[in-house]
């Protein structure tokens, strides 16, 4: 890109483009004859309002950008004299490092605007050779890059995936026009587009990029694209032993592992997950509460490192039994064909898609969303087997209960055992699997079940909301249990009880309570829980009976209220029974790895199936040898699949190239993982503790670029783009951030005391 200023890029582009007319001022001009400058302004914009946009020498070179840094005011009435006078002085004040060839933009506001917002030429969060495009639909131009309101986000790696009809596939165009021009494939642009769809460019700098960053090459993200089409397609495929006529992806369905595991867990989480859950257990515990049996089916695949649960495996896995096969094959394609018109259902596919079992609404939805899709006999069977799968969960909690206690005791017999560590480890995990997480997937499933049947009552407005919540919050649970222990136990006690507890269960490098005391835990920890109670009232008791009796439940109205509480607290106990498991399982690994000399940082690039074949092989000096080369081949692996990022649902071939970006959660900046003490910036009396701290800040605005300069340690916000102020600036700088997170996100990072802001897998714990 040719070194010119803002403001002459602008006047350069305009010949070819559809940029607002404007004046490019000198501030030295401007200091000696405002008289003149404000009748110019006022006669070429006759009454119109105006913006006042910064252009000085330092703003943005070939080599740095300050987009932001300097002061703009939009919106300005060009007949207004003094108003215009007193903000372009403002602009020029804003120049702190004064030159001689400082500028000043005046530019025409837009009206009748529909979409603004701004276009990066590459992925500035992942660095892929990708076009991303932050827009807000509205009037107001300046909503992007403040990052304060809601917006959206598509990106986009091959435009013939787009229609031409497409709202953006103009500015497709005009983009590649712009880097031919400018000599560039690194451009920040900001776009407007009128009610007429009439395409304007407002501004473009260079992308500036920290030197500690490489794009992805381009043919390498697009062959394992081309890889990842035939992949799908192959998936996509009629299976012979399910229903559907076609399969979706995501991360987040069902097991959620995005959530559980991350985007991009390494080896050893993603494989501990596999066995423990997603290869078996989670289809066994189905087919035992009397759903499809489809134990032959893995329910995750992984892209490129990223787990993602197949679609139409885990739909088939929620099929009562005793469905006929026509109305499977018909009931199947209705859910797929809702998930691909409901994407942002992904997470919560059982409450919005699927009937799982029978509650007090079922009726109602299956009349609302079926009625004129079904027939009457097919809707009296689905009806009549979804009364079969939950009167089986009522049978069964109690059993899956005792398993999780077997557990416990089978944990310590394991541990205190002469055992070697690896068959230890192999033990731990077979009494898992037999044990923990079948009986945690059916708890799970009846906490579900007791969830969903009172959120039905309080769609029936038999219980409030405020009911509901307070009902639950009369459960005294696992959370509470390790507040209290904490408050009441010494530290050796507290760490006999809770020790095993750590933020990133699956991940063998993350310090559990025990070995992270002092980081997780600190002398002002106050939480307290009030001792709610809560019981329900005759109406509201006879409500339930009335139901269980009409479809011959066997429960009582207060049998059914235990259920309810006894599958909420045990689907939690179950967990921190289990995970006990898994901490024996790293407490060995460990062992082993000190052994022979493996770090704990490389055993979790181990698969856990390498390890179990050592069961019988402990002593073989060749085995220990090829798992150290294995650490270093899937360390490359790892590498390079962390390179390609890609959208959290998968529907069709179109949407690994042309997806909508859900910035909901939070746009990530860089592929760091670190850790730290966190600090909510409340006031600036406060900006000189904010040193070495991940930063925890509601609105980042370019009046905050101070902070750059405090050697935080990283930067959290509840607002904000993709491609806002402080995406571009941190990514330039290389600062490991968590734009936008949102509100609820936000306030529980509030009264946190210590985080970890992992960006590779778009996690914080």
């Amino acid at each position: 890109m040719h070194n010119k200023s803002k403001g002459k890029t602008l006047l350069f582009l305009k010949k070819k483009f559809n940029i607002p007319d404007l004046i490019l001022v000198s501030s030295n001009f401007f200091l000696r004859n405002k008289e003149l400058i404000t009748k110019e302004i006022s006669k070429k914009f006759k009454n119109k309002k105006i913006a006042i946009r910064s252009s000085s020498v330092n703003e943005d070179t070939l080599k740095t950008t300050n987009a932001g840094k300097y002061k703009s005011f939009l919106n300005v009435p060009s007949t207004n004299k003094s108003e215009v006078i007193y903000k372009i002085l403002e602009v020029i004040k804003s120049y702190k490092k004064k030159d001689k060839n400082d500028e000043v933009i005046i530019q025409k506001m837009l009206t009748n605007v529909k979409i603004s917002g701004v276009c990066t030429t590459i992925d500035i969060h992942n660095y892929l050779p990708v076009t991303t495009i932050n827009y807000h639909k509205g009037n107001n131009t300046e909503i992007i890059t403040s990052g304060k309101e809601n917006s959206f986000s598509i990106s986009i790696a091959d435009k013939k995936y787009l229609s031409k009809k497409n709202i953006f596939y103009s500015l497709l165009i005009e983009v590649e026009k712009l880097k031919k021009i400018l000599k560039t494939n690194l451009l920040d642009i900001e776009f407007a587009i009128d009610n007429k769809n009439k395409l304007y460019i407002l501004q473009v700098r260079n992308l500036v990029l920290s030197k500690k960053h490489t794009i992805v090459s381009k043919k390498f993200y697009y062959q394992n694209l081309k890889r990842l089409e035939k992949k799908i397609n192959k998936l996509k495929e009629k299976n012979y032993d399910l229903f559907g006529k076609t399969n979706y992806f995501g991360v987040m369905p069902d097991w959620n592992p995005a959530e559980i595991i991350g985007t991009k867990p390494r080896p050893l989480a993603l494989s501990i997950y596999k066995e423990l859950i997603t290869d078996h257990i989670w289809s066994k515990q189905r087919n035992n509460y009397g759903y499809k049996n489809v134990e032959s089916h893995h329910l995750m695949t992984n892209f490129f490192g990223t787990p993602y649960v197949d679609v139409r495996i885990d739909f088939n896995s929620w099929l009562p039994q005793k469905l006929n096969s026509k109305l499977s094959e018909k009931i199947i394609n209705h859910y797929l064909n809702k998930f691909e018109k409901n994407k942002n259902y992904h997470d919560k596919i059982e409450f919005k898609i699927l009937f799982t079992c029978f509650t007090p609404n079922t009726n109602i939805r299956i009349k609302n969303e079926l009625k004129n899709k079904f027939n009457q006999k097919e809707i009296l069977e689905l009806k009549k087997s979804l009364k079969n799968v939950t009167k089986t969960a009522f049978e069964k909690y109690k059993k899956d209960i005792k398993k999780i206690e077997k557990l416990e005791k089978k944990i310590g017999r394991i541990s205190e055992s002469k055992n070697n560590s690896i068959s230890k480890i192999y033990y731990l995990i077979e009494e898992c699997k037999k044990n923990g997480t079948i009986a945690f997937a059916g708890l799970a499933r009846c906490g579900f079940i007791a969830v969903d049947i009172l959120n039905s009552l309080v769609d029936n407005k038999i219980l409030l909301t405020s009911e509901k919540d307070k009902f639950l919050n009369s459960i005294k649970n696992i959370a509470t249990k390790v507040n209290d222990d904490f408050l009441k136990l010494s530290k050796r006690q507290f760490c006999v009880e809770n020790g095993h507890l750590r933020p990133n269960t699956y991940d063998i490098t993350t310090l559990n309570y025990e070995e992270g005391y002092k980081i997780y835990f600190n002398n002002k920890y106050n939480f307290r829980k009030t001792n709610t109670k809560f019981f329900f009232s005759k109406k509201q008791k006879k409500y339930l009976q009335n139901f269980l009796k009409q479809n011959k439940f066997k429960f009582n109205s207060n049998q059914f209220i235990k259920f309810i509480k006894d599958s909420i607290y045990s689907r939690e106990y179950s967990k921190f029974i289990f995970t006990k498991c898994i901490d024996q399982i790293f407490k060995n690994l460990i062992k082993f790895g000190k052994k022979y000399k493996i770090t704990r940082d490389d055993l979790s690039y181990l698969n856990i199936n390498s390890i179990l074949s050592l069961h019988d092989n402990l002593d073989s000096i060749s085995i220990i040898s090829d798992l150290k080369n294995t650490i270093k081949k899937n360390k490359n692996i790892y590498k390079n699949n962390s390179l390609m990022h890609l959208p959290e649902t998968i529907t069709s071939i179109r949407d690994i190239y042309v997806y909508n970006k859900n910035i909901q959660g939070g746009n990530f900046i860089t592929q760091k993982i670190i850790n730290g003490e966190i600090f909510e910036l409340k006031s600036l009396t406060n900006i000189n503790k904010i040193e070495n701290k991940i930063l925890l800040i509601e609105s980042a605005d370019p009046g905050f670029d101070f902070i750059f300069s405090k050697n935080i340690k990283g930067l959290i916000t509840k607002f904000g783009g993709q491609n806002s102020h402080m995406s571009i600036r941190s990514s330039e700088l290389a600062l490991p951030a968590a734009i936008g997170v949102g509100e609820d996100i936000y306030n529980f990072l509030k009264d946190k005391k210590y985080v970890k802001l992992d960006c590779l897998n778009r996690k914080i714990y």
